[in-house]
């Protein structure tokens, strides 16, 4: 009789990994779509399997991972999983791209990064050290018709997950949990993103996303520089990123953004939509994001004004329900053209609303709270980092509505928005309701051309009069 589907037990090797790549291997030569990777070990008697190379996926194959404990082995430097084309000479092709490829979980399917291998950013190309891009748990390049759910994933030793030139597809029901704090308090910083589109990725849903990370919950990065993806490019494809769905993401993310967009080199980020977005730190008790939407930064590769954003090639970003209790609700850092917010909810210790230009966010010390258990007060504070708006900073067609600033705190920040070195056109502030007694904006640094209006603003139980801020 025919199998009719393939399981790494019904090999023997000495290698989990291996045995999971022959099941893989042999349904694809049998015309299987998938493979299923249990709970018990059978030839180890564990319920742990430990990967030490990296599983390579076909086209058209579905791996799931059935209540199983997936675990990086000590020392090794490798991806988890890879579409079996990336990064090669035909992956970097039309051509090579690759289809149908899904990771799915069932119950508690858990992907652990386990210990810290040595490779970091310090490390990275170094001493004969590979990319730190090895260090990521799924990685997927040059691939249409994918998706990655209902996985937990745990103390990844880079990003988790890293799409480049990715499109059709769906990251859903993604859990992430780091266990290290103390351990990597005192280690250098070891970037633990959740999920990355890099360049070239399109018409992709990303939703029910929770947990916490060591850097930004979701990135989507337009770059194109001396970086990894430039050797990376596929030819004749698009390297913008556009059409993406983010929905239900409640996180806790380590001083960094909840979802972070950034684009420079000429690429270009349009056409998204973000909604339900949960900041759900708790003071004391989780670390303290610095903001729930960072939209661009220029001077991001050292500040070549070649390299920089180019005025409005961010354009048609909306979000809506957003809740914080970061040290800014919205950060927009450059060159952003038609973005609408609405239904901003700033709870607890929260600081600003909407932060325009370099995020100088004039709370206490410029520092904010990381969790690390069995430390004193005062060693639970690192410095923020500085940013830089770059020059020639410009939003134009902004409107943020409906919001409800509920924060009371001793070091509240000194108003509802910032601007620092900012150039904006057409943007309306209309329909808030402060608790606090906060003035409406700081002005720092101006750089001309700034015209924002607010409108039906009530701070401190008093309703103020229409205002506009015109240089």
């Amino acid at each position: 009789m025919e199998k009719s589907c393939f399981s790494p037990n019904d090999f023997k090797d000495a290698s989990d990994s291996r045995k999971i790549q022959a099941a893989i291997n042999a349904a694809r030569d049998a015309g299987l779509n998938e493979v299923i990777i249990p709970r018990h070990n059978a030839q180890k008697q564990s319920t742990v399997w430990t990967i030490d190379e990296t599983i390579l996926l076909p086209s058209h194959m579905t791996v799931v991972i059935d209540n199983a404990h997936l675990r990086m082995a000590d020392g090794v430097i490798a991806r988890m999983f890879c579409n079996s084309e990336a990064d090669s000479a035909l992956g970097r092709t039309q051509a090579g791209e690759q289809t149908d490829i899904h990771i799915v979980g069932r119950g508690d399917a858990l992907l652990d990064g386990g210990l810290p291998n040595g490779l970091d950013e310090f490390t990275s190309l170094k001493d004969g050290m590979p990319h730190i891009q090895m260090n990521v748990t799924i990685h997927l390049h040059n691939v249409r018709h994918f998706s990655i759910e209902n996985l937990h994933i745990r103390d990844q030793r880079w990003w988790a997950i890293e799409l480049l030139f990715a499109r059709d597809g769906v990251i859903s029901d993604v859990r992430f949990e780091l266990t290290r704090h103390e351990q990597d308090s005192c280690a250098r910083w070891r970037n633990q993103d959740g999920v990355d589109l890099r360049v070239g990725c399109s018409d992709i849903l990303i939703r029910n996303i929770s947990g916490e990370t060591g850097d930004d919950t979701i990135a989507l990065t337009a770059l194109t520089g001396p970086r990894h993806e430039a050797r990376q490019l596929v030819e004749g494809r698009d390297t913008d990123i556009h059409d993406v769905l983010i929905q239900n993401v409640r996180a806790v993310t380590n001083m960094c953004a909840i979802i972070r967009l950034l684009h420079q080199y000429g690429n270009k980020i349009y056409n998204i939509s973000m909604r339900d977005i949960f900041d759900v730190s708790r003071p004391g008790e989780s670390n303290r994001t610095q903001m729930v939407l960072r939209l661009g930064e220029n001077g991001y590769h050292g500040g070549n004004p070649a390299n920089m954003a180019k005025p409005f090639d961010m354009y048609n970003i909306t979000a809506e329900n957003i809740h914080s209790r970061a040290m800014t609700a919205i950060l927009t850092a450059c060159t952003i053209k038609n973005f609408h917010a609405r239904d901003v909810f700033v709870h607890t210790d929260g600081g600003y609303v909407w932060t325009c230009g370099g995020h100088n966010l004039h709370m206490k010390g410029d520092q904010c709270f990381i969790y690390l258990p069995a430390r004193e007060e005062e060693a639970q504070r690192r410095k923020v980092y500085p940013g830089n708006a770059g020059d020639g900073l410009i939003g134009e067609n902004i409107l943020i509505e409906n919001v409800y600033h509920t924060a009371r705190r001793a070091d509240k920040p000194a108003a509802l928005c910032s601007f620092n070195a900012s150039r904006v056109k057409n943007a309306v502030v209309r329909n808030v309701c402060c608790e606090d007694d906060l003035p409406l904006y700081t002005l720092s640094n101006p750089a001309g051309a700034l015209d924002v209006r607010f409108e039906n603003v009530r701070i401190a139980g008093e309703a103020l009069r229409d205002e506009r801020l015109s240089i």
